[in-house]
């Protein structure tokens, strides 16, 4: 069993800003990772063992965002002094720029076919430019108050805002209109990410908590309470299983999206994390912040047997029809699912890895006290789960054959 699942761990290490790095994106190949600074910079960082990184200069002010083209051959910059650049990394020079906003731009987003970009700014609007012809083409302006970030769906048909309003929306880009708002009481979101299949959004928020919202049924999926200061960025991973956070408190967090709970807390940063992401493939992460330093992960968060877990996928995606929350609080507490089916779903590679082999290996039954709003827990007897056990070691020897081969 050792060996067949491995902790995220530090790859590289990189410095060279002189501000805190505000935002980064790995390359479509992942061969390179682009961050903004406050120091007004972008710089190209090469993954490649000895390979020299490209600073991009030409912001009068710090940079707020970035973005890669889904070619890889463009990079996009945004910032204080309200004005967007597009780079040619091959060429090493501004290949186009233009005042977008009224007002400082704090975040920008390519489509998935790389013709149009999306900005958002301080001036309450979110805007979609053509990039060829850098022309505007429309506005969404019903925020009202700084727009945090904007982000293009993963199929380009829809858009998601966070706002200092302390908004959630969801636009269709082809009329224009608000089709979902969400509204947070507590604090204002700072960051947004989509879920791979476009059905879900992440929301980091100030209040330290982070959102999982369905866009199409109008619900809140997931809420964790895992950071002890604000949460400053999120990050799915390609599998849509896994999601990454960072926070003021200095830590990064891996959540496992299909038990509902934090598996790992990372450190490695010395001030507010302001910035991570994955890489295309899901091999690799990174982080930044207000260190000043880049931290390149190597994320071992292995694609399991997808028989094994097919079960669990399909009830994450179907989530709206079953009305499933999970909601995680950070305490000596452990976390609870519930679900309005009274169903307890087993968690194939945490029993089975973890547990199947402990001589003192109990199944906790999970009840929940609707009058009393409390779930409580008792140990059944190993001898009632005799038979199930044995079947996960049946599939744990199955699961070892395939990792080990």
């Amino acid at each position: 069993m050792q060996g067949l699942f491995r902790d995220p761990a530090l790859d590289r290490h990189f410095t060279g800003h002189s501000g805190s790095i505000t935002q980064l994106r790995f390359s479509p190949e992942g061969s390179q990772i682009a961050t903004s600074s406050l120091d007004g910079s972008v710089i190209l960082w090469n993954l490649k063992q000895a390979a020299r990184c490209i600073r991009f200069g030409s912001h009068s002010s710090a940079v707020y965002g970035v973005a890669w083209s889904p070619k890889g051959n463009l990079v996009a910059s945004a910032g204080h002094d309200r004005s967007v650049k597009i780079w040619e990394p091959k060429v090493r020079g501004v290949s186009g720029e233009f005042v977008a906003h009224s007002k400082p731009v704090r975040s920008i987003d390519f489509d998935p076919t790389g013709q149009m970009m999306l900005t958002a700014s301080d001036d309450k609007s979110v805007k979609i430019w053509r990039v060829a012809k850098r022309q505007f083409v429309s506005s969404f302006s019903q925020q009202t108050n700084w727009v945090r970030a904007a982000k293009f769906s993963p199929n380009g048909k829809m858009i998601a805002t966070v706002s200092d309003d302390k908004s959630l929306r969801i636009y269709d880009v082809n009329t224009g209109e608000c089709t979902r708002t969400f509204t947070e009481e507590r604090g204002a979101p700072r960051q947004v990410a989509w879920h791979p299949w476009g059905n879900m959004v992440a929301v980091a928020l100030g209040c330290n908590r982070i959102k999982i919202f369905d866009v199409g049924g109008s619900q809140l999926l997931q809420l964790y309470v895992v950071h002890s200061a604000p949460v400053n960025d999120v990050a799915f991973h390609p599998s849509g299983n896994f999601l990454l956070s960072g926070s003021d408190d200095c830590t990064i967090r891996v959540l496992d999206l299909l038990e509902g709970r934090p598996i790992y807390t990372l450190t490695g940063h010395t001030a507010a994390v302001n910035a991570v992401g994955f890489s295309q493939d899901g091999e690799k992460f990174a982080t930044g912040g207000n260190d000043r330093q880049l931290l390149v992960w190597q994320s071992n968060l292995h694609t399991y047997d997808a028989s094994q877990f097919e079960a669990k996928s399909a009830l994450l995606s179907s989530s709206c029809d079953t009305s499933v929350a999970s909601v995680y609080q950070q305490s000596n507490a452990s976390s609870t699912a519930l679900s309005n089916d009274h169903s307890i779903r087993i968690d194939m590679r945490e029993s089975l890895a973890y547990k199947v082999l402990d001589e003192n290996f109990q199944v906790l039954d999970v009840s929940f006290d609707s009058a009393s709003g409390c779930s409580c827990a008792c140990s059944a007897q190993l001898d009632a789960v005799t038979s199930l056990v044995k079947e996960l070691d049946k599939r744990v020897q199955r699961l070892e054959g395939f990792y080990l081969s």
